[in-house]
């Protein structure tokens, strides 16, 4: 873990109680659970974010894939097992 940095907030009461109840979640402190919950979000924020940008690229990618034959010549083969 690197440098941390103190950072004051505001959250609900039902969000402070759960903070206060922190060890009955297994984490040794509120601030351990906040930075867990955190890196949890982060992760799944980039991944829908990378999951959007797949999607953007299929559908950009889609009209070629119908018309050109040669880009899909090997889905015939989809499902059947190589060895």
């Amino acid at each position: 873990m690197g440098t941390l940095a103190q950072k004051k907030f505001s959250i609900s009461i039902e969000q402070k109680k759960f903070l206060e109840d922190c060890k009955e979640w297994g984490f040794s402190d509120q601030s351990t659970l906040v930075r867990e919950a955190l890196d949890r979000f982060m992760k799944e924020l980039k991944t829908r974010e990378r999951k959007s940008l797949m999607e953007k690229k299929a559908k950009e990618l889609l009209s070629d894939y119908l018309k050109d034959r040669e880009l899909t010549i090997f889905t015939d083969l989809d499902g059947e097992d190589f060895l």
